[in-house]
């Protein structure tokens, strides 16, 4: 039982041996006594040579005393007289099936536990010997069974865990650990993002009481198992979005910086430009989004940046000329005029026939409104030579309703040499030539060119002033032509 106590049951025999040493030898009794020599418990009769040592036994069937504890020890006697005693023992008395502490685990069951049949809980962890052994399968004697730095009372009633099993949830992390660290030691995966704690703890280095640890809307287990992103940062590639916006709402690789490689970051993408990061040319222009903002400045955005009819792709491809400008040479000829005259061949046919449907009905409408206002007078071509010698424009002139018909005319279906017609018209039949290039828009070259025409038609003189050119229309040019036009 312990270094004090011998524990022996009541109902069994047991056998008391004594060493004695002799010097002029011994004839007479080995006897067992208690209480001091008090009673006699048995004797055996012994007959030991001289000067010699000897292993003597004393045996009893059963005790027949008291149960309980009691004082044992073997004396020699001769002739009724002791002569010898060995050192007390004392000695704990008991039924096998009693219960000397009264814990409900019978003394048998606790010797072969190791526990002290006459204490409830040998071992002080706070349970009793009998809950240890029969309900926790704890062991008596240890506070604490499964070392891991919690005792057993406190496994058991504090915390619900395993007393038995250094691990309660097998997760890799002690019970212990997990108390330490905030986790709860019962489930593998306290904060159920798919990662066990012990990885958050000590692999990852994540919070697995927390199932976002950066708080970028993603799980820590679907950054780690699913998206190979970081856990511990928002913005795993630094692309200034956070990876939640990029798997759920943009669809971007969270782990690269520019997903569509068209050179512009997704962050900047999406936050700057306004353009589809999943998309290298988000206006289907021709040239690639971080080439139109980086290179050339145009809109990545819009297929047109400077309006004229080209996309910018064919402008920098094809044409040569700039994205940005509408008129790249400044010569009052936009950039779709110059590259293509024939603009109309270039629309599909649907396109094409309803402008001409509007077109008619457009005509129409004005001869409808003229022929309430008078007959319906058809439009002469002002420069093309009638047959008595005299210009279209000079026929118009002289009368006045083919004048009012050419003026009546949207700009657009006018020629070159009609507008300017109807521009001298409005400046009472004379205009510098320099005003007329104002007027149009036109490059110098343009306007000479479609008046040296004019002029050898007959269209219109040229007046040399000194200052620059006056056009007249012919019937406007005053005698001497120098002084009424110099200012």
């Amino acid at each position: 039982m312990d270094g004090e106590h011998l524990g022996l049951w009541a109902g069994e025999p047991h056998e008391f041996t004594a060493t004695i040493e002799t010097g002029d030898g011994f004839d007479g009794e080995l006897c067992l006594v208690s209480d001091d020599g008090a009673r006699t418990v048995g004797c055996r009769d012994r007959t030991l040579p001289a000067n010699a040592t000897t292993d003597v036994a004393v045996d009893i069937d059963r005790w027949e005393g008291e149960m309980g504890t009691t004082t044992l020890s073997l004396a020699l006697r001769s002739n009724g007289t002791t002569v010898a005693t060995s050192e007390p023992q004392p000695v704990e008395f008991m039924r096998q099936d009693g219960d000397l502490d009264g814990d409900g685990l019978p003394n048998a069951r606790e010797i072969a536990a190791g526990s002290d049949p006459r204490v409830r809980d040998t071992d002080g962890d706070g349970l009793d010997d009998s809950a240890e052994v029969r309900t926790y399968e704890t062991s008596p004697v240890n506070t604490d069974t499964d070392g891991d730095g919690l005792s057993d009372s406190a496994e058991v009633k504090g915390y619900d865990t395993n007393p038995t099993a250094g691990d309660s949830d097998g997760d890799g992390l002690p019970d212990e650990r997990e108390l330490a660290v905030g986790t709860n030691p019962t489930a593998a995966d306290t904060d159920g993002d798919g990662l066990e704690d012990t990885l958050e703890v000590n692999t990852y280095e994540t919070n697995a009481t927390s199932a976002d640890t950066d708080g970028d809307g993603l799980d820590d287990g679907a950054e780690i198992q699913r998206y190979e992103t970081n856990p511990t940062e928002p913005d795993t590639d630094d692309d200034g979005l956070d990876d939640a916006l990029e798997v759920n709402t943009y669809g971007t690789d969270p782990t690269t910086v520019d997903t569509d490689g068209d050179g512009l970051g997704d962050g900047a993408e999406v936050n700057e430009y306004g353009t589809d990061p999943t998309v290298t040319d988000s206006d289907g222009d021709g040239l690639v989004d971080g080439v139109e903002v980086n290179q050339y400045g145009t809109d990545p955005t819009a297929a047109d940046t400077d309006d004229d009819g080209l996309a910018d792709g064919a402008e920098v491809d094809q044409y040569g000329t700039d994205p940005t400008d509408a008129d790249t040479d400044g010569d009052g000829i936009g950039d779709r005029a110059a590259v293509d005259p024939y603009p109309w061949g270039h629309f599909p046919l649907p396109v094409i026939l309803l402008g001409a449907i509007a077109t008619l009905m457009s005509v129409a409408g004005g001869l409808l409104y003229r022929s309430n206002r008078g007959p319906a007078i058809s439009l002469p071509r002002p420069f093309q030579k009638q047959d008595d010698g005299e210009s279209t424009i000079a026929a118009a002139a002289d009368d006045p309703a083919g004048a009012e018909t050419v003026e009546g005319l949207p700009v657009e279906f006018l020629s070159n040499e009609e507008r300017i017609h109807r521009l001298l018209a409005d400046n009472d039949g004379r205009m510098r030539q320099v005003e007329i290039v104002e007027e149009t828009g036109w490059s110098k070259s343009k306007v000479s060119r479609v008046l040296s025409g004019m002029a050898d038609d007959g269209a219109v003189v040229k007046v040399d002033v000194g200052k620059g050119n006056v056009i007249t229309l012919p019937e406007r040019v005053p005698p001497g032509a120098e002084s009424p036009f110099e200012q």
